[in-house]
C-alpha cells in the first residue's frame, strides 16, 4: 500500500512538473499509434509486461484499444524413487507440466479537453480470458502380492486450475504527456467478471503387472469456488501500476 501511495505521489509531481513546462499541445492526432507497458519505479523490475495494450487513435479525440497477453510455461523434472522390497533398487520417471493462458482486451476511448499535455478519458473495454494445464507426476510403489516389484505410479491432471473468463469494465484515466511522443498515465474502472472453471479430469495409470486395484469410495468432498464450479464478481478495480506509453 505505501509504495502505490509512493508511486501515486512521484507520478503527479512528474505530471505537475511537465504542464508547468512548454505550452504548444503534446496529444497525438489522428491515426497515431500508441504501445504500453507497466512503470513501477519502486520496485526490483521498474519496467514490466503483464500484456500489451495498443492504441488506435481513430481521430485526436477517440481511440480503439486493444489489450492482448499469452503465456506458455513448461516444468520438466527427473525423479528417483527408492525401494523398500530391494535395498538399493531404484526406478527413475520423469514429473511435467504445461500450463497455456491468454487473454483478450478490446474496448474504445474518448477523450476529453483537459490541457496541452494532459489528456483524460472514459471508455470501456471486455475482458476475455482463459487457461488450460496438464500435469504428470509419477510415485514409486512397491507392488504386493505375488508380483513382488517396484513399479511408477502415474498421475494425469488435465485442466487442474484451468478457467474461461468473461468480463466488462467502464473505465477513466489519463494521460499526462511527459514529451511530444512519451506519456505516464493510470487507470481505474469498474465492472464485472464470470469465471467458469474448468472440469478437473484426473487419471491413474499403473504397469500391466500391478496386482488388480480396487477403486476407493468417491469422497465428494467440499467444492472450492476458487477452482471448481463458475464464479462472478462486480466492483472497481485498479492498477497500481503506472502506464508508460509512447506515440508513433
Amino acid at each position: 500500500m505505501k509504495k502505490a501511495i509512493t508511486t501515486t505521489a512521484l507520478f503527479l509531481s512528474a505530471c505537475t512538473f511537465t504542464m508547468a513546462q512548454e505550452a504548444s499541445d503534446f496529444k497525438p492526432a489522428a491515426k497515431a499509434n500508441n504501445l504500453e507497458l507497466n512503470f513501477v519505479p519502486l520496485n526490483g523490475k521498474p519496467i514490466q509486461l503483464t500484456y500489451i495494450r495498443y492504441r488506435k487513435f481513430l481521430s485526436e479525440t477517440t481511440a480503439f484499444r486493444l489489450g492482448i497477453g499469452v503465456s506458455f510455461s513448461s516444468k520438466k523434472a527427473d525423479s528417483v524413487f527408492n525401494s523398500n522390497i530391494t535395498a538399493g533398487s531404484t526406478v527413475s520417471s520423469g514429473y511435467k507440466k504445461t500450463e497455456l493462458g491468454w487473454n483478450i482486451r478490446p474496448g474504445f476511448e474518448k477523450h476529453f479537453e483537459g490541457t496541452n499535455r494532459l489528456s483524460p478519458y472514459m471508455g470501456f473495454e471486455l475482458d476475455i480470458a482463459g487457461q488450460s494445464s496438464k500435469e504428470i507426476t509419477p510415485t514409486g510403489l512397491d507392488a504386493g502380492g505375488t508380483t513382488d516389484e517396484f513399479v511408477i505410479q502415474t498421475d494425469k491432471n488435465k485442466n487442474k486450475g484451468g478457467f474461461f473468463r468473461l468480463g466488462a469494465n467502464v473505465v477513466a484515466g489519463f494521460d499526462c504527456y511527459i514529451t511530444k511522443h512519451l506519456y505516464l498515465g493510470t487507470e481505474f474502472g469498474f465492472g464485472f467478471q464470470m469465471v467458469n472453471y474448468s472440469d478437473h479430469k484426473m487419471t491413474t495409470t499403473y504397469p500391466s503387472t500391478y496386482p488388480a486395484v480396487v477403486p476407493p469410495a468417491v469422497d465428494p468432498g467440499n467444492p472450492d469456488p476458487s477452482s471448481q464450479g463458475k464464479e462472478m464478481n462486480i466492483g472497481p478495480n485498479f492498477n497500481s501500476a503506472i502506464r508508460l506509453g509512447y506515440i508513433f
